[in-house]
């Protein structure tokens, strides 16, 4: 990341650093209809905790992969929070992220108890993983 020109070192600590993450919405918090403001739980691979996601969002949903780009911030309250700055959805990549996107409720007459059906077996997983073609 460049500096700005004509900045002191304290102006210059205040430009967060950006970063990526990837991840698979768990839950919405809270969300204004009126702003798109959102708060939102990620579960993000190799980690174990969710990690708390905030930023006006256009209209995503629980199961959704998202790939965002922000910066990290303390909440003095809530702790430490994403704060993105832009952000685009992905296919999920893992059977849970399947699952969870299938019941999440973006495909009319699909739920979570209909998702796991739809989902490819060890079987089918093995065969569309491993088969040469």
């Amino acid at each position: 990341m460049s500096t700005p020109p004509n900045l002191s070192p304290q102006q210059v600590s205040a430009f967060p650093e950006h970063e990526t993450i990837t991840g698979v919405v768990e839950r919405l918090t809270f969300y204004s209809a009126e702003s798109g403001y959102t708060v939102a739980r990620l579960t993000r691979p190799r980690s174990t905790e969710l990690t708390t996601i905030v930023g006006n969002f256009a209209n995503i949903q629980p199961g959704q992969t998202l790939q965002l780009t922000g910066f990290w911030r303390d909440h003095p309250q809530f702790g430490p929070q994403f704060q993105v700055i832009n952000y685009q959805e992905t296919k999920p990549a893992t059977l849970t992220g399947i699952e969870k996107y299938l019941g999440s409720g973006l495909i009319k007459g699909v739920g979570p108890v209909t998702a796991p059906g739809i989902s490819p077996s060890p079987t089918e997983r093995n065969h569309l993983c491993c088969s040469p073609n």
